[in-house]
């Protein structure tokens, strides 16, 4: 993905702008978007998800987006330009699909500008029971790898 290009030095520059809004680097094959900071069990199940699609541990960049507007948002995911994109709740799908001008609903695979995506009304709550974790496995499932 990201190297010492000059791809790479435009994907680090946006990481550096939007910081405070990270956990994890520039240079990872996934972006998962979310209103507020993302629980462990949610953050486990999508890293686990991309392990099982043969990535290394840590593939993903978590980005927090209360506070980023839709231009901020498009801003992050094409300085990033990942792989995928997954976004954990309601909210944050709405400012995604506000973002690209798309109609994202929820729970649902999709594409943005090309890259395969997967919206989920609240992940989280679907780590709850064994049930609802084979529906979120499912439609993280539905990334091409």
């Amino acid at each position: 993905m990201v190297g010492k290009s000059a791809y790479g030095a435009s994907a680090r520059e946006i990481a550096e702008l939007f910081a405070a809004y990270l956990e994890g680097g520039s240079n990872r094959p996934a972006i998962a978007l979310s209103s507020t900071e993302l629980d462990g069990y949610s953050k486990n199940a999508i890293e686990k998800s991309l392990e099982a699609f043969g990535y290394t541990p840590d593939s993903c960049t978590f980005a927090t987006t209360s506070e980023l507007d839709a231009q901020a948002i498009f801003l992050l995911i094409e300085g990033l330009d990942p792989l995928y994109v997954i976004s954990t709740d309601g909210n944050a799908t709405a400012k995604l699909a506000q973002a690209y001008r798309l109609n994202l609903p929820d729970d649902q695979p999709a594409r943005i500008l090309g890259r395969p995506a997967v919206t989920f009304a609240d992940l989280h709550s679907l780590m709850a029971t064994p049930e609802s974790k084979q529906k979120a496995w499912k439609l993280l499932k539905s990334l091409p790898h």
